[in-house]
């Protein structure tokens, strides 16, 4: 994916100065959805005191609402993020409108916990003079009125023990990679020198410990965590990593810990694809080969016994390519990727057969370039996809297309076709994913 490439690039010198990546078209049909509540977010039982009943909030964070989060041309223009509403009405430029301001550079991607969205970004870039608001920027999730920004010069981390760096406070690099959060106090994200937590209650930022290592002998810290998607299961994450320094492992991250709080080692696959849970303690770690080669593996993990139960091959080029979400998702029985391409392909969990299932081509003639992984949402087996007709870092799209297609049955049906609404779309979000 050539802009990635381009954008890492130009990332990378950028921050050596700044710092020490035919079916008809139908009406969207509106899920099945619950009345909103006026709460205070969405697990209730995060706080230690609750019903255990899940609060469904309103606003922009409806769980069958969706968000776009558009990370556009980085090298003249800022983020923004769409609203996709439940009866298919489209809301651009959404945290502009909210907040007057522009949302920071080059977005990566965002999460929402306990009624706030946190919001990812670079942030180094201020085309034509414009600040962004922040690298991290939280906000209300129901209004998305501003709540609290951190620039990317307050986010640095001590130097952990056995590094030689010079500097005691060592700065992040960019690109981010992905966000996840616990509660206030368990702010994870990635980027490319390791996994890190912030305590947004005092600012501080930790690397956390088996998310990294030292190479170049001890002078500088290196990646190895591998997200691709971040897993939320009850009260820990879970990401893949591995690559260079270490067998290719998953990672849980808990509540209030600096460093990983259990390993899988060793398991099959020489990159990470992604993850999905398959149950309410079942979760897959899907892994690939090099870009194009059809060597693959679902890895089923029991969370309580912490082991593999279950090891697939499969013959397919799963490769979340150099997007940041998770290369596979899961709608009913079927496993859905693109592996950077326009033909979106979909695996059975029963029969391990799998088939080419959309060809977007078909529904948008000139949109060649996919600008994210798909996208499903479970609870109606809508498949989000989102392309272009180009696709670099300092080129705005002549046409952007957001399809949803509904894959709930034998074959899939157009829903909506949505264009130029959304601008180099890194991720989209069915609300109700935060919902659980």
């Amino acid at each position: 994916m050539k802009k990635q490439v381009f954008y890492i690039a130009w990332m990378a010198c950028l921050s050596l100065c700044v710092l020490p990546g035919c079916k008809k078209e139908q009406k969207l049909e509106q899920p099945p959805t619950e009345t909103p509540s006026e709460g205070t977010g969405e697990k209730p039982s995060e706080g230690g005191e609750s019903s255990g009943e899940t609060v469904y909030l309103g606003g922009y964070a409806r769980p069958d609402g969706v968000l776009i989060l558009n990370q556009g041309a980085p090298a003249i223009e800022n983020s923004s993020i769409t609203y996709l509403a439940p009866d298919g009405t489209i809301e651009e430029g959404v945290y502009r409108k909210v907040n007057g301001t522009a949302l920071g550079n080059g977005a990566q991607d965002l999460w929402m916990d306990n009624g706030k969205l946190y919001i990812l970004s670079d942030g180094i870039y201020a085309p034509g003079g414009e600040k962004g608001d922040g690298s991290l920027v939280i906000v209300d999730a129901v209004t998305l009125k501003r709540e609290k920004t951190y620039k990317l010069d307050e986010l640095k981390f001590k130097r952990p023990e056995g590094s030689l760096d010079k500097d005691e406070w060592i700065s992040l690099s960019v690109p981010f990679e992905n966000i996840a959060v616990l509660d206030e106090k368990n702010i994870f994200f990635a980027e490319g020198q390791g996994f890190f937590r912030l305590d947004g209650t005092t600012g501080e930022v930790n690397v956390v410990e088996g998310a990294y290592h030292f190479g170049n002998k001890g002078n500088t810290v290196e990646a190895v965590a591998i997200p691709r998607g971040i897993l939320r299961v009850g009260d820990c994450l879970y990401c893949g990593g591995g690559g260079f320094w270490e067998s290719t492992r998953l990672l849980e991250f808990s509540k209030g810990m600096n460093k990983v709080s259990r390993v899988l080692p060793d398991l099959k696959g020489e990159f990470i694809s992604g993850l999905f849970q398959t149950g309410e303690r079942e979760i897959v770690l899907a892994t690939c080969g090099r870009g194009g080669e059809k060597k693959s593996y679902l890895q089923f993990v029991d969370l309580d016994a912490w082991k593999v139960t279950k090891t697939k091959r499969i013959s397919e080029d799963i490769s979340a390519e150099f997007f940041n979400t998770s290369g596979v998702t899961l709608a009913g029985d079927y496993l859905y990727y693109a592996a950077g391409s326009t033909t979106v392909k979909r695996l059975s969990l029963k029969t391990w057969k799998s088939e080419e299932f959309i060809d977007v081509l078909k529904d948008a003639p000139d949109g060649k370039h996919l600008n994210c992984n798909v996208i499903a949402d479970p609870t109606n087996q809508y498949v989000y996809v989102a392309v272009s007709n180009v696709y670099r870092e300092d080129v705005k799209p002549d046409k952007n297309y957001l399809l949803v297609y509904d894959c709930s049955g034998s074959a899939p049906s157009l829903v909506r076709k949505i264009e130029n609404k959304t601008n180099y779309p890194i991720g989209i979000y069915p609300m109700r994913k935060f919902y659980k």
